[in-house]
């Protein structure tokens, strides 16, 4: 349902669909007219008779009943799913419709519980009764509320700082302070500390004990002689102090401490204890928000390659992520389209920034989906241009039948810009040149920047024949020609065309497609 309340049934038999905002009739592609969805937003998939969603990295994320997710999800019968501002339901349908069990509601004498309890009953309660100590029931209830506060934290400096909050709160001393705090990492990096208004007053000597020892540790100082090497508990008048490790599976992610200045607000080992406690905690939720954020950031980059892919290679390599990773490789035949708008420099000077920004995704938008409507990959925008390959990743044997028929297919939809959205202004013209031989592909840049691409003589020369392109334009080369003379109409002499380092270029403009049309 969008937001103006219409409606729409989307049926398919494949077990991943991809939801997104490209124009595509795909069975595996979910296409929504909305302009607050990424092209490829969210995957659904159908795994073991449940129903999951995953985010891509989009922008908007993606909301299950009101909750942005972060990793995959489960999703109920009831789950109502939101992408921009679209809502979906999902639901497994079969042939056969089965009707729902008949629930007996008498419970029989001999199943009837011993003792029971509440699902919504506080969790200090299930474990507090009213023998339990003032002190203890304060400070376990502290326990269970930072449970509760942690698991809605999806940031470190949060869960740094309610940490602090109940771990300063967990051992009350009236009129008298506390002071505590999170280090983290091996440098002992000082993240949150309490009371803000009095400087920290931890100690790296202690600090580096505890993680060298990986075991919680209480000193009470009672002589100078006990700490020497640590001046800064007699610094900040120390009496007794508090360190321990934050540690998850022998990982070390930082120290907790707290330290109390008066002999009377001297620690013991109960304390110690909680403290350990909380620290064990707080590991545990720092290591769930670090594989969270790792999730992420592998949607995200994730999101960024399978754009570029046909539906079918973008499901394929979903499903086998080392594929990401391939090592770089000749291919021997792939055919390259470039597409470039003529004179953009002069006509993007005469409209505003905004109109030309909006020009230009209006064109993408529209291009795009064709390049992967003939199983093209988007190897890149390059301002006003777009460099696509067809052939690879994956083999084609209608490679350069498809690479054609993509290329006049945008000229059509530049010329349907043209006569609707840019009507009343100077549209985009556009040429396209394509041409035919081996490449190096690969997938190449840095860990968080890696895009899929490809490198070679190929790309050059294909360059040229898009300058040469006038606005309308399809010129291929003699190797894509060859290919095709039987299948497409093109204007006779060929074309010669001039160029500063490969010299004169034969050129064949395009005139129509003869053969038989489709992907």
């Amino acid at each position: 349902m969008t937001g103006s309340h219409d409606k729409k049934e989307f049926l398919t038999d494949s077990k991943l669909v991809i939801l997104g905002r490209l124009k595509s009739e795909q069975r595996d592609y979910l296409s929504l007219n909305d302009d607050k969805v990424s092209a490829h937003h969210s995957r659904l998939t159908y795994e073991n008779g449940e129903c999951w969603i995953e985010d891509l990295g989009s922008t908007n994320g993606t909301w299950v009943n009101n909750k942005r997710i972060k990793v995959k999800t489960h999703l109920n019968p009831k789950a109502v799913v939101r992408v921009g501002g679209t809502k979906l339901t999902v639901e497994v349908v079969s042939g056969k419709s089965v009707p729902p069990p008949t629930l007996d509601k008498t419970v029989p004498a001999e199943v009837e519980p011993a003792e029971t309890v509440k699902t919504d009953e506080p969790l200090s309660d299930l474990f507090l009764d009213d023998s339990t100590s003032k002190k203890d029931r304060h400070r376990l209830s502290v326990f269970f509320e930072l449970s509760t506060a942690l698991g809605e934290i999806d940031n470190i400096e949060s869960l740094a700082s309610t940490l602090i909050t109940h771990l300063h709160k967990a051992f009350p001393r009236k009129g008298r302070v506390i002071r505590c705090g999170l280090l983290l990492g091996n440098d002992l990096i000082l993240k949150a500390f309490h009371p803000h208004d009095m400087p920290p007053s931890c100690s790296t000597t202690l600090a580096r004990y505890v993680l060298a020892k990986k075991q919680a540790c209480l000193w009470n100082v009672s002589a100078r002689a006990e700490v020497e090497k640590s001046a800064s508990l007699f610094q900040h008048e120390t009496q007794s102090a508090m360190y321990a490790p934050v540690i998850w599976k022998d990982e070390i992610l930082g120290v907790l401490y707290a330290d109390a200045s008066s002999p009377k607000a001297a620690f013991n080992k109960d304390d110690l204890q909680l403290a350990q406690a909380i620290g064990t905690l707080g590991a545990m939720f720092m290591n769930n928000l670090s594989l969270q954020q790792k999730f992420q950031r592998e949607a995200v980059i994730k999101d960024r390659l399978l754009a570029q892919f046909p539906p079918k290679i973008a499901e394929r390599l979903a499903h086998q992520p080392d594929r990401l990773s391939f090592a770089s490789e000749k291919v021997d035949k792939v055919s390259v389209l470039f597409s470039d708008v003529r004179g953009f420099t002069k006509l993007s000077a005469k409209l505003e920034p905004e109109q030309v920004v909006k020009m230009l995704n209006d064109m993408f938008h529209d291009l795009t989906p064709i390049v992967l409507k003939y199983n093209g990959t988007v190897d890149k925008y390059m301002g006003d241009a777009i460099l696509a390959v067809f052939g690879c990743p994956d083999p084609d044997a209608q490679q350069w039948e498809h690479a054609i028929q993509a290329a006049l297919e945008m000229q059509e939809a530049i010329a349907h810009l043209q006569a609707s959205r840019w009507k009343n202004c100077p549209g985009f013209q556009v040429g396209i040149g394509i041409h035919s031989g081996s490449v190096i592909h690969g997938f190449i840049g840095a860990r968080e920047r890696m895009e899929y691409t490809v490198i070679g003589n190929t790309i050059n020369i294909a360059s040229r024949y898009c300058d040469a392109a006038a606005a309308g334009e399809v010129l291929i080369s003699p190797a894509v020609y060859e290919r095709l003379h039987h299948k497409v109409e093109v204007e006779h002499p060929a074309r010669q065309i001039d160029t500063k380092h490969e010299g004169k270029l034969k050129a064949y403009v395009v005139r129509n497609w003869k053969g038989k049309t489709g992907a």
